[in-house]
């Protein structure tokens, strides 16, 4: 007998088996439906879908969860153009030349692939693909003249035959659509229009065609036509939006049930007692609304009527649905709906829905990390101690009170068992380490989601169809440690269609509309900020330049605190950026135009701003400088209106230039510049205290690289000791220290560490298209590597190239697909940061640049102390026994 053996080795990142999904989770998205299939073939039930994010996947149908998962490029290339299933799941993907494939759809494996190329690029995009009896049919019309018609072989590709040419000159690119294997179009003169439609794949041309009149009113036709929803293999479209027509035997048939309402979604089942007619929509009076009526009798189906105010799902879309008929003859149909705001619901007959899915989450733009207000206990505490009128006894007397409530919450706490629940979920308070904190999530979509940090769960959420998300910002204007005033939240976005601003005032703990609520403005907007100084009920106002530069305040009555206030509007193609100055007239505030700055040279010179980057507000510097081996102290410089320009374009010589520049807001000074020849920015970069980092893609060496800048006053401070940096009173250029290193991943996010007091050391976060999410310390990025470091630390040797170790991955084995953007936030823990990864999906963890040095381990041993404390009381309280005994001994002799 002989044995065969075989070493595997595998490189391998470790944790701690306890520490996994303890401090963070991921959770896992698939995008907006494009096309969507129920799976009946195989054992386990699922759900194929394609989404508009290029992502193919089955989900369970009894949980929604993601079975597998697809993740295609995120260009044309990988944009979906068909989705079937027969007995594989059949894609095509591609935008001339396609990849068609097989995937198995049980476990979603590749079985097949073969591409295909047209020799008409200008018209690819017109194609239209179906499967039918095995074949791939591909379709390309050519509007006015005739249609091109191509079979291939399923799995191999092989062409059946030749391109078949169609005359088609009654088509029309605006009044045509496919119901396979039909293609109809409206063709003819205002008033006296024709249906005309032909089978593309039959062997002998037969055009069927009806006046329009006989099926609507010409008078009012509007000229809308349109396909079906869901993935019917019955051959129907809606005319005028009101009127179904179905295609049998080569003969239009109209059908006796109507379109319910104008923006109700339409879609042809087939059933067991013949095709259906389901329909959906959203009423303001009655809510979700469903219908379904048989084809042939044009009955309704009560078993699939839903009427539900309570259920609020924006312009539903019948994706698809199927029903079957159960051991007791009784009718059991599931329909999957996708909504306006991105969300995907699973609903059984009777209107029950089974799982929903929020694939907004797939695309979050902003996101804002809110602190938990305290409890009730510790509210009442502090405003016990707020009042400091009354005399002495009234504050022992609130002081009594304030101790037989806490007793009491004891006592309750103690009967309920509250203490004894491990599971119990965490109540929306503060807790005392300030970990638990809620995550407001906006999302392209305009759904703004509120979720707990530390589960994921969804809060609340709010949905504002009329939100543009393009440069949307949101401001905590007040946090939840003014009791009894709430937490205060704006998003500040534009309105679609006209582009003015969009103002919306939420409870970021509860998710209601307060203050302005929601504030449509009739002017676009420049730029907004918020007011460094609160008002009163500790609110913080809201400054709006608008187009005509005309300058609001909200609320009006914090008008006259504005003073000392700087902003800055970039035009991003033209690379100009313009300063003003806010200054409050006794009226009203103005903003007068105070510097001018066109980045790149002239203004037809084509460069554009691709990153433009401050720093956070209220952001703390720990140290003012940096201690050198000689005792000396190399001062940094602190600007907090310094902004980082990235702007590249055209060079005569070099084809392309990055020019990274350090401008000053508040008097246009440009502080610091340096020029990168041969290259393309990237839109990430870091900029905190008195050092930046910014990514370019060198062309010369193909190859992502990371450019640092540190600022420094030099041996001796500018501003005597406690002085406020001021931008208009420097007369002096800071020094500069530059340095490139090489990456050895392709960055898509960058980011920087955020604690309390910065205390901490900082680190660069970076996360890269493989998947992964990388911890950098800042001190392998120094520009000054190779000399002596704070307190005389030897830094590391200069090296080209960044190492990226295993052992710096925050996310271990959860790979992320397609991170886009990372968003750090400072615990009540000096040595935390909380740190969350969005994107395609979204990760959550919280890291300790600087170790846990203000925490005990996870595995500290209380016990152990326990006993070692209570041994040395009772040997010190024994110690101190005996030893007065012996003196009272040597006392008698």
């Amino acid at each position: 007998m002989r044995l065969n053996t075989k070493t595997l080795i595998n490189l391998s990142v470790c944790i701690y088996e306890d520490q996994i999904g303890k401090f963070d989770w991921r959770q896992t998205y698939v995008g907006r439906i494009k096309f969507s299939q129920f799976d009946t073939v195989s054992t386990a039930k699922k759900i194929i879908v394609a989404t508009e994010e290029n992502v193919l996947a089955a989900l369970n149908l009894k949980t929604g969860q993601v079975v597998w998962r697809h993740v295609f490029e995120s260009a044309s290339t990988g944009n979906i153009q068909l989705l079937a299933i027969t007995d594989k799941v059949v894609t095509v993907s591609g935008s001339n030349p396609y990849l068609v494939r097989g995937w198995d759809s049980a476990t979603g494996v590749l079985q097949w692939e073969w591409s295909l190329s047209l020799e008409n690029d200008e018209q690819a995009d017109f194609s239209e693909w179906w499967v039918q009896n095995d074949l791939l049919i591909h379709m390309l019309p050519v509007f006015g003249s005739h249609l091109e018609v191509s079979m291939y072989h399923l799995a191999s590709g092989q062409n059946r035959g030749y391109t078949s040419k169609l005359p088609a000159s009654w088509t029309r690119e605006s009044t045509c659509v496919l119901t396979p294997p039909y293609y109809t179009c409206i063709s003819g003169e205002r008033g006296s229009e024709n249906l005309i439609s032909m089978d593309v794949t039959s062997q002998a041309v037969q055009l069927i065609t009806r006046p329009l009149s006989e099926y609507v009113n010409v008078e009012t036709y509007d000229g809308g036509i349109g396909a079906v929803d869901g993935s019917s293999v019955i051959p129907a479209f809606t005319v005028d939006d009101k009127k179904i027509i179905m295609i049998k035997n080569n003969k239009f048939e109209m059908l006796t049930t109507n379109v319910g309402d104008a923006l109700a979604s339409v879609a042809l089942i087939d059933m067991a007692n013949g095709p259906v007619v389901l329909q959906a929509w959203m009423d303001d009076n009655q809510g979700f609304t469903m219908t379904a009526h048989s084809v042939a009798t044009g009955a309704e189906l009560p078993e699939l009527r839903v009427t539900d105010r309570n259920l609020k799902i924006p312009d539903p879309e019948v994706s698809s649905a199927v029903c079957t008929k159960s051991n007791r003859e009784q009718l059991v149909c599931r329909v999957l709906i996708s909504s306006g705001d991105d969300s995907v619901h699973l609903m059984q007959q009777g209107g029950r829905v089974l799982w929903s899915r929020e694939e907004a989450l797939a695309n979050v733009v902003a996101v804002e990390f809110v602190e938990l207000p305290v409890s009730d206990l510790d509210a009442a505490i502090e405003s016990e101690f707020d009042q400091k009128e009354g005399s002495i006894w009234a504050a022992f007397s609130r002081r009594l009170q304030t101790q037989f409530t806490q007793l009491q919450t004891l006592v309750q706490s103690i009967q309920r068992g509250e203490g004894l629940e491990e599971d119990a979920p965490s109540a929306l308070v503060r807790d005392y380490f300030g970990l638990h904190k809620i995550i407001v999530l906006v999302t392209d979509v305009g759904k703004i989601f509120g979720m707990d940090n530390l589960s994921g769960a969804i809060l609340w959420q709010y949905y504002e169809a009329d939100l543009d998300t393009e440069g949307v910002v949101v401001f905590t204007r007040r946090t939840a440690r003014h009791p009894p005033h709430d937490a205060y939240l704006t998003v500040v976005g534009k309105q679609e269609g006209t582009g003015n601003g969009l103002i919306i005032s939420l409870n970021p703990i509860t998710g209601t509309l307060i203050g302005e609520r929601l504030l449509k403005l009739d002017v676009q907007l420049l730029q907004c900020t918020l007011l460094h100084r609160p008002d009163n009920e500790k609110l913080h106002a809201l400054i709006l330049l608008d187009k005509e530069e005309n300058v609001q305040v909200l609320p009006r009555s914090a008008a006259p605190l504005v003073e000392n206030m700087f902003m800055y509007v970039a035009e991003r193609n033209t690379a100009r950026v313009q300063g003003y100055a806010l200054v409050f007239n006794g009226q009203q505030v103005e903003a007068i135009r105070t510097w001018l700055v066109q980045l790149g040279g002239s203004a037809g010179a084509g460069h554009r701003i691709v990153v433009a980057l401050g720093k956070a507000p209220g952001e703390r510097v720990h140290s003012p400088g940096r201690v050198l081996p000689d005792r000396s102290v190399l001062y940094k410089y602190v600007n907090p209106n310094l902004v980082l320009f990235l702007t590249e374009g055209p060079d005569p010589l070099h084809k392309d230039i990055v020019v990274a520049t350090c401008v000053d807001a508040a008097s246009g000074a440009i502080v610091a510049a340096q020029s990168h020849r041969r290259a393309r920015a990237l839109p990430h970069a870091v900029h905190t205290e008195h050092y930046l980092a910014y990514l370019y893609y060198n062309d010369k060496h193909r190859r992502t690289e990371i450019a640092t800048l540190e600022l420094y006053e030099g041996k001796t401070r500018w501003l005597p000791a406690g002085a406020a940096f001021s931008s208009l009173s420097s007369e002096r250029a800071p020094s500069v220290e530059r340095q490139a290193f090489i990456l050895s991943g392709a960055p898509t996010a960058a980011a920087t560490t955020v604690t309390e007091r910065s205390l901490t050391d900082k680190h660069v976060l970076l996360a890269l298209s493989s998947g992964a999410v990388v911890e950098v310390p800042w001190v392998y990025l120094e520009a000054r590597r190779g000399g002596a470091g704070e307190d005389g630390v030897v830094l590391p040797a200069h090296a080209p190239e960044l190492p990226l170790g295993g052992d710096a991955r925050l996310n271990y084995n959860r790979t992320l697909a397609r991170p886009a953007h990372i968003h750090a936030a400072p615990a009540g823990l000096e040595s935390t940061s909380l740190v969350l990864t969005t994107g395609l999906d979204l990760f959550y963890t919280r890291v300790a640049p600087s170790k846990t040095f203000d925490l005990l381990k996870d595995d500290f041993d209380y016990y152990l102390i326990t006993v070692v404390l209570a041994g040395l009381i009772l040997a010190t309280y024994s110690t101190k026994y005996f030893a007065s005994r012996k003196m009272l001994k040597q006392a008698w002799k």
